[in-house]
C-alpha cells in the first residue's frame, strides 16, 4: 500500500509539473517583451481557448530558444536567409526555416567554376535565388552535375515531349457541406497559414498563393491532425500537407 501511495504521489507531482509547463501564461512570462509580442501576434484568440493555449505553448517554446546565430555568414548571405524566413510565419516555423537555410549555406555556395560561361548562365537561369538558400543550393548542385557531363549546350531548344498535364479536379459543390478557407500566408510553395493554423507541404504546393481558397478533403482546418489533403479552388489541384 505504501508503494502504491508513493507511486500515485509521484505521478501527481509529474502531472502537476506537466500542467505548469503547459500553462500558456507561464510560458509567456518567461519571454522577453519582443518575443512575447511575436507569440501573441502568431496565436489569435479567435482560435478558442484550447487551440490558443496549444499554439502559445508551442510558439513560446520555440521563441525561448531564440533565432539561430547568423553571424558566421557574410552580410549578403545573412540578408538572403532572413528574407527567406518571414517573421509572419511565427516563432516555430521562422526559427525552423532560419536553421534550415543557415545549414544549407554552412559549406558555402556550390563551386561552379569548372563550367563554361555559357553553362553558368544556363544554370543561373534555371536556379533562381528566390527559391531561398536550401532549394537554390540543391538546384545548383543537381543542375551543375548534369552540365559537367555535357561538352556543349544546345543552341536551339530541342523538341521535347510535352509535360504530363497536371491532374485537375472539379470543385465540390457547396452542398457537399465542406467549407472553404482562405490561405492567409503562403511561403515558398511549402508553408501556409490557413484558418490561423500552420501547414507544411509534404512536397510542394506549386503556385498556391495568399488569398486562394482551399477545401479540406481530409484532415482538420483547426490543425487537429497529423496530415491533411487540400484542394485549391483556384487551381483545382490537390496537395498533401503536414499539420503543425
Amino acid at each position: 500500500m505504501r508503494l502504491h501511495a508513493k507511486f500515485f504521489t509521484i505521478l501527481a507531482m509529474l502531472m502537476a509539473q506537466s500542467a505548469i509547463a503547459q500553462d500558456p501564461d507561464a510560458a509567456l512570462s518567461k519571454l522577453s517583451p519582443d518575443a512575447r509580442d511575436w507569440v501573441n501576434r502568431s496565436c489569435s484568440r479567435s482560435l478558442g481557448p484550447s487551440l490558443w493555449s496549444s499554439c502559445v505553448v508551442r510558439e513560446a517554446s520555440a521563441a525561448s530558444r531564440g533565432k539561430p546565430d547568423l553571424s558566421s555568414l557574410t552580410p549578403e548571405l545573412r540578408a538572403w536567409v532572413i528574407s527567406s524566413c518571414s517573421d509572419s510565419l511565427g516563432p516555430f516555423l521562422t526559427i525552423s526555416c532560419l536553421t534550415r537555410e543557415k545549414a544549407a549555406l554552412a559549406g558555402g555556395l556550390p563551386n561552379i567554376s569548372s563550367l563554361t560561361e555559357e553553362q553558368k548562365q544556363w544554370l543561373l537561369r534555371s536556379c533562381s535565388t528566390s527559391l531561398g538558400p536550401s532549394l537554390y543550393v540543391s538546384c545548383v548542385q543537381r543542375e551543375s552535375a548534369a552540365l559537367r557531363g555535357t561538352k556543349s549546350i544546345p543552341q536551339q531548344p530541342r523538341a521535347a515531349a510535352p509535360p504530363a498535364p497536371r491532374q485537375h479536379y472539379s470543385a465540390p459543390s457547396r452542398s457537399s457541406g465542406r467549407e472553404g478557407y482562405e490561405i492567409e500566408v503562403a511561403h515558398n510553395d511549402e508553408l501556409f497559414i490557413i484558418n490561423g493554423e500552420k501547414f507544411e507541404a509534404q512536397t510542394y504546393c506549386l503556385g498556391w498563393e495568399e488569398g486562394d481558397e482551399v477545401l479540406f478533403l481530409e484532415g482538420s482546418p483547426v490543425g487537429a491532425c497529423s496530415s491533411a489533403e487540400l484542394l485549391n479552388l483556384r487551381t483545382r489541384e490537390k496537395c498533401d500537407v503536414w499539420c503543425e
